[in-house]
């Protein structure tokens, strides 16, 4: 077993894919925080795995038959496959924990 910290406290805000997301990263780890702000819509189906916990704002999480919205305080797990993309409907910034599932 092994110990991995991720200080996110230490590590700054840098520019996401989308000009309204910004992510902390601790290279080499499968954790990432994201902020999107109010507006965004990510323009691009991800199929990866994810574990995600929502921090701050509503996250809506387009899915191929449906729309869910994760508030703060709730999470959910999307398992590798599952076509997904991201957006901020709401008035504040979404802040998120995701880790990505291998596979």
């Amino acid at each position: 077993m092994s110990y991995n910290a991720l200080p996110f406290a230490s590590v700054g805000w840098t520019a996401g894919a989308h000009a309204l997301e910004k992510k902390k990263r601790v290279e080499g780890q499968p954790a990432v925080l994201l902020e999107f702000a109010p507006g965004f819509e990510d323009p691009h189906w991800c199929e990866r795995g994810h574990v995600i916990y929502v921090l701050d704002g509503a996250l809506d999480l387009v899915l191929d038959e449906r729309t869910e919205r994760v508030h703060a305080g709730n999470g959910c797990v999307l398992e590798p496959n599952t076509r997904h993309r991201a957006a901020n409907a709401g008035s504040i910034p979404v802040r998120l924990l995701v880790v990505s599932l291998p596979g």
